[in-house]
């Protein structure tokens, strides 16, 4: 046993009831922007949700509903320190039972970034075209669908050099910090490849104001990737992505400073950092 100061396991307010087998938390410490993962078995089949943030969440289970999986996008402006994580569990015709595990959130490390956009693209810098188009992408990316289509780690998008970390805080053309960056950016000669990182169902191609070209795929299980700023794109709604299938090709549409691709991740409808995607499954 490592015993860190000041870093506090999950602590689960109530006694297991008989008929779950064993409740597991990873990380041991959620860190904001980041997703994290509660295991639970049961013995008899059963439905799971549970509740962070004030955000609901529905876990993914097995064929024989006695394995559940929650992951919980957390969200970077989630206060550092004991977040209590609700979970609701319903064995067949039984009563709800409740629990609540206490997580720690410690404050995720992000940098400041200052940009320049082109003249001809400034119209692009108003928060009413920002507020709008970032609606209609919530809508596409904040779905379920019960079944996963995901499986292992997930494959970079793109063979090129990450020019911008997720997470970061940004100002542009000599402007005050205020805009979150909430996806990694990869610098790509433009008709550079983009590949599907796993296997999901296109919900949205077509062009958008801010992210210019885009595609986001349904991974399932309430993961879905979107791809910005493409110059061209090689799927269209409704088709099925396999791992390592060239959707598109790297560009600067919509609001960009040069060629490259903007790759985002969400959780039930959290932006997350999506390499930790890559290395771990």
């Amino acid at each position: 046993t490592l015993n860190i100061p000041g870093v506090m396991p999950p602590q689960l307010l109530a006694k297991l009831p008989d008929f779950v087998s064993s409740l597991s938390v990873q990380p041991q410490v959620f860190v904001t922007g980041r997703t994290g993962r509660l295991s639970l078995t049961t013995k008899t089949p059963a439905t799971v949700t549970g509740v962070f943030g004030g955000m609901t969440i529905s876990a993914g289970a097995d064929a024989s509903a006695l394995s559940h999986t929650l992951l919980v996008g957390i969200p970077i402006d989630t206060p550092s320190g004991m977040n209590p994580l609700s979970l609701t569990i319903i064995a067949g015709s039984g009563a709800p039972i409740t629990l609540t595990v206490n997580i720690q959130v410690v404050a995720g490390q992000f940098i400041t970034e200052a940009l320049t956009i082109p003249d001809d693209r400034l119209t692009l810098l108003g928060t009413a075209v920002d507020d709008a188009e970032a609606e209609t992408v919530r809508a596409f990316m904040s779905g379920r669908t019960p079944e996963r289509f995901f499986d292992g780690l997930m494959g970079l998008p793109a063979a090129a050099a990450i020019t911008s970390p997720f997470g970061s805080t940004r100002s542009y053309n000599g402007g005050v910090l205020q805009r979150l960056h909430l996806g990694t950016d990869f610098g790509g000669a433009p008709g550079s490849s983009i590949f599907a990182p796993a296997a999901g169902n296109v919900v949205y191609s077509g062009l958008l104001e801010v992210r210019g070209l885009a595609t986001i795929i349904d991974h399932g299980w309430g993961v879905y990737t979107g791809y910005w700023h493409q110059t061209q794109s090689f799927v269209n709604v409704g088709d099925r992505a396999v791992p390592g299938q060239v959707i598109g090709t790297i560009g600067m549409s919509g609001r960009a400073t040069g060629p490259h691709l903007h790759w985002e991740l969400w959780v039930d409808g959290v932006p997350v950092d999506p390499l930790q995607w890559v290395q771990q499954s």
